[in-house]
């Protein structure tokens, strides 16, 4: 298992989080908020294999390219197009679906499962290219107990935070993986075969037994002899959000021993006052959450537009970093933070 990640969007401008699982049998793509322009820098093919799109909500800086997405995604046949969001979701991308001509559909793939993130449930809705996007198909409700997806290799949970509007942050966490240890079979004289994919599959019964060398072992025997457990990696995204104690609260427990947090920091602390009236948070709040929660590693994004002068991002890296040492801004901000000598 493998997980990477990709911040879209320059500083100081729209933001949103890519993220690439590779569990060794399949590949996963996450796309994490679309704002303007985010997805021209991504090939074709990328765009048309991304597996879900989250939003944290509808402001126009997190939702402006969906159009873009759309363009490439409506007709996909190779699998769903699946949506989640806040309340609302399911009315505002039907509004976007219905929003163009379609009347050359018949028999065209593309389908779109919408789901609302509710404080209890979870709302959906699927919808058809070949129907035009028309009629709205309504799924079962599911009860929202904090993770939205788990499907073997991953899971996604989610919390609600305030931003006057729901905000939904997200947090992806991979399954742990087990691997045959080499020193483990040299040890034990195991001759390598087809048998040690049924130590690594744990749908094969624990007592279940092979025969490996004249000897007769249980396959609980040989995973304790043989397996090496391997932590999942996991990441957080987290944006648009007052650090009141309800959100402050359920983002430290969403957030709690994440490998890898990105989190908006849209004022300095000098700036505070401005944060709390916009429903954001400082750098030095994003820090602090960082810090409480044990997480690995702090990057901040979704920077206001007001800090343009080289010390404006020094000073906001250095307030987080007084805090809690291990933050950074995106590396694919690298080149263009060099030329303000960061």
């Amino acid at each position: 298992m493998s997980i990477e990640f990709k911040i879209l969007g320059r500083p100081g401008r729209d933001n949103a989080l890519l993220v690439r699982i590779n569990s060794g049998k399949k590949y996963y793509r996450l796309l994490f908020d679309c704002g303007e322009g985010l997805l021209n820098g991504l090939k074709y093919s990328e765009i048309a294999s991304i597996d879900h799109l989250f939003f944290s909500h509808f402001h126009l800086d997190h939702a402006a390219g969906f159009d873009y997405f759309l363009r490439r995604n409506y007709d996909r046949a190779s699998k769903p197009v699946y949506v989640w969001g806040p309340e609302g979701t399911i009315k505002i991308i039907h509004n976007r679906l219905r929003g163009f001509t379609w009347n050359l559909v018949d028999g065209i793939p593309g389908t779109w499962q919408v789901n609302d993130i509710n404080s209890q449930s979870i709302l959906s809705s699927k919808f058809y290219a070949s129907e035009s996007f028309a009629k709205k198909h309504r799924v079962k409700p599911s009860p929202f107990n904090g993770t939205i997806i788990d499907n073997g290799d991953f899971k996604v949970e989610a919390v609600i935070l305030n931003h006057i509007i729901p905000s939904v942050a997200y947090r992806i966490t991979e399954k742990e993986s087990f691997n045959i240890s080499k020193k483990a079979l040299v040890k034990g004289n195991f001759l390598q075969g087809n048998w040690l994919g049924m130590v690594k599959d744990f749908s094969f019964d624990e007592n279940e037994k092979i025969s490996s060398e004249g000897k007769l072992y249980t396959l609980k025997e040989l995973r304790n002899l043989l397996l090496i457990r391997q932590k999942g990696g996991s990441i957080s995204y987290l944006t648009d959000f007052i650090y009141d104690r309800a959100s402050k609260t359920k983002a430290r427990n969403l957030i709690k021993d994440c490998e890898t947090v990105i989190c908006e920091s849209q004022y300095s602390t000098d700036d505070a006052e401005l944060a709390k009236r916009n429903f954001h948070l400082t750098a030095t709040q994003a820090a602090g959450l960082a810090k409480s929660a044990n997480a690995g590693k702090l990057i901040l994004f979704h920077i206001s537009e007001r800090y343009k002068k080289n010390e404006d991002y020094l000073r906001l890296l250095n307030e987080a970093g007084e805090i809690f040492p291990n933050t950074f801004f995106p590396d694919e901000w690298r080149k263009e933070l060099k030329r303000r000598k960061l």
